[in-house]
């Protein structure tokens, strides 16, 4: 009874899936709602992509903001997903942003071509450790994405002062590292330690919960004050309806 019931709901939602493979013990899948595109993992969403828009409506967009602060900027995302965020910055910011990503899992970036509708231009996929390959740079990126995880929570190891110091000598001056924080029980037991650690190398601010996603933003900037943040925001990105949010949180945050 309860797979005919799922039957109708994906036949009511229009639901296909269009690509799944196993990653050892793992099922990725991307599934196509019609207006809407997925990557999951064991059924988790990982990445998604609105057909209508550049915005997504979740914690992807508040990644937007961040390639206005900067001319021309290099980045680093650590953790792939489906690629919602470069595809979003690639689409924003075209050929003034360089993005190399490093993704842990082969059969993700495999994915992630079923995922994404265009080939990327001035992208780079290395599948690497993050924490690894990060040691690797210094003095190279002007902004750093983390949006890795393991199921619900982010790997350990991005939460050690060996990783946080090694993206602190990866970015220029002014550089910004950006972490995707999911607000479950266990990170909120550890969150207060986690933003002191941060708070050791760099300025530490928080986006709160957007659009009521359970997602936190944590922005930490080498040098820049948050009213220099905003102050170059406002300046390049125009407010329109779908990032309106996302603009909101950024004025909003502490």
């Amino acid at each position: 009874m309860i797979e005919i019931l799922n039957r109708l709901f994906r036949s009511f939602r229009h639901e296909e899936e269009i690509y799944s493979v196993k990653d050892n013990d793992d099922t990725i899948s991307v599934i196509d709602y019609g207006e809407e595109r997925a990557l999951k993992l064991n059924n988790v969403v990982y990445s998604r992509l609105n057909k209508k828009s550049i915005y997504t409506g979740s914690y992807w967009d508040y990644f937007t903001p961040l390639p206005a602060l900067f001319n021309n900027p290099r980045i680093l995302m650590i953790g792939l997903g489906g690629g919602t965020v470069a595809f979003q910055l690639k689409k924003i910011f075209g050929k003034k942003v360089t993005i190399d990503i490093v993704e842990i899992s082969r059969k993700m970036v495999e994915a992630a071509k079923y995922f994404l509708p265009v080939k990327l231009d001035k992208v780079s996929i290395i599948v690497d450790d993050g924490v690894k390959y990060i040691k690797t740079r210094h003095d190279f990126y002007d902004i750093i994405i983390l949006d890795a995880y393991e199921g619900d929570h982010i790997p350990q190891p991005f939460f050690e002062d060996e990783f946080i110091s090694a993206a602190h000598s990866a970015l220029k001056s002014e550089g910004v590292l950006a972490i995707n924080y999911a607000l479950n029980l266990s990170a909120l037991v550890y969150l207060e330690h986690y933003l002191k650690s941060l708070r050791r190398y760099f300025k530490t601010y928080t986006i709160n919960n957007p659009f009521t996603s359970g997602n936190m933003i944590i922005l930490c900037s080498k040098s820049m004050e948050k009213k220099d943040i905003l102050e170059k925001i406002k300046k390049k990105v125009k407010q329109t309806k779908d990032n309106k949010p996302v603009l909101v949180g950024y004025n909003d945050m502490s």
